[in-house]
């Protein structure tokens, strides 16, 4: 195991009991151990409700006794695994809003929201399952939603953020949400919001383009070398007292020069962010860290695409997409903190000690 394996691991924080959809009479194996089994499953390289029925089919006795499964044998202590159709009818059940506690529980400080389809879950005449999720910049997923369409999560979002204490707290969105009612919402809940802003609020982006950027200075840098090209991100931050968007501070600008290195074509862009944070309670560098924290989070969309299999998945049935893009998204947290170079090489490890490493990343005894 890397050295920071076992650092970054951590034991999830599992639903109560109270919380299986299941009727007590047909109740043979405990809630947390079909939670587990599809965690582990998910960590060793499931990709749907079938894979993972077939690992706990074939997890050894040692396997079984650290997810807590079903004693058959007092006397020989022999346990069995959950069967296909048992985890199937239990993450087709359960309320979704119960995985969220899988992860490890944090202060706080900033949220991201997010909106991704599932785009294998659709069906002859049922649309994708689109989820709009609120997620830490770590990746955890603080609350979840499932919305009609994209076009909804505009009013999800009161819904999505109902049980969360969202005072003192930063919330991210992308341009779909820089609407002046969410704007109010969030402020009025204690929030203080970063905001992207798009076309879709032309006023807004134009007052953001025509403030005196040549003028400004350049408060935050960052070069990289990645991925088979040169990024370079300048940051520039003004006061917006002029700017028609509630309790709008401050605006951001940045600028985005990027050298493929095989071909030597360069791209520019800017992008533009409008804050309710004052200039005296954030640097620019805070701000851009916050941008991001958001950035990373979308990049989790093409790991979860590609490496996860999530948009080849044909998981349709109930609450079952929005639980397996929960499990998706603790395993990726997990694969995360293993130090390899990226989260393939991370779940090829694991999957090499399919029946022990899930585990011990887990920490179950």
């Amino acid at each position: 195991m890397p050295s920071s394996a076992l650092a970054a691991s951590a034991t999830p924080i599992l639903p109560a009991e109270d919380s299986d959809p299941r009727d007590r009479r047909g109740r043979r194996h405990p809630l947390s151990c079909v939670i587990l089994t599809g965690l582990c499953a998910v960590l060793a390289g499931a990709r749907c409700l079938a894979a993972i029925g077939q690992w706990a089919a074939n997890a050894p006795q040692h396997t079984l006794a650290r997810l807590g499964a079903r004693i058959t044998d007092p006397a020989l202590g022999t346990r069995q695994a959950p069967s296909p159709a048992t985890i199937r009818r239990v993450l087709t059940a359960l309320d979704p809003q119960t995985l969220t506690r899988l992860h490890t529980a944090e202060e706080i400080a900033v949220l991201v929201m997010d909106g991704k389809s599932l785009r294998g879950s659709a069906t002859r005449t049922a649309a994708a399952a689109h989820l709009l999720q609120a997620m830490t910049p770590a990746g955890r997923t603080v609350a979840q939603v499932r919305v009609d369409d994209k076009a909804s999560e505009m009013a999800a979002v009161a819904d999505l953020l109902a049980d969360v204490d969202i005072t003192g707290c930063v919330i991210s969105a992308d341009a779909l949400h820089t609407q002046l009612g969410t704007a109010r919402w969030l402020v009025a809940g204690g929030a203080e919001y970063l905001l992207t802003v798009k076309a879709n609020q032309p006023t807004l982006l134009s007052q953001a383009k025509a403030l005196p950027w040549a003028q400004a200075p350049v408060l935050e840098a960052a070069r990289e070398h990645a991925h088979g090209r040169v990024e370079v991100r300048t940051a520039k931050v003004l006061t917006a007292p002029r700017i028609a968007f509630p309790h709008a501070r401050q605006v951001m600008r940045i600028h985005r020069w990027v050298r493929e290195s095989c071909t030597g074509r360069v791209r520019r862009s800017y992008a533009y962010l409008v804050t309710s944070l004052p200039a005296e309670s954030v640097t620019a560098a805070e701000l851009a860290s916050l941008v991001r924290g958001h950035w990373g989070i979308e990049a989790r969309h093409h790991i979860r695409d590609v490496s996860l299999g999530e948009d080849a998945s044909r998981v349709r049935t109930g609450n079952a997409p929005q639980n397996m893009a929960l499990l998706r998204d603790v395993a990726i947290g997990v694969l995360a903190g293993l130090g390899f170079a990226s989260i393939p090489a991370a779940y090829r490890w694991v999957s090499y000690e399919c029946f022990t490493r899930p585990l011990d990343l887990l920490r179950l005894p």
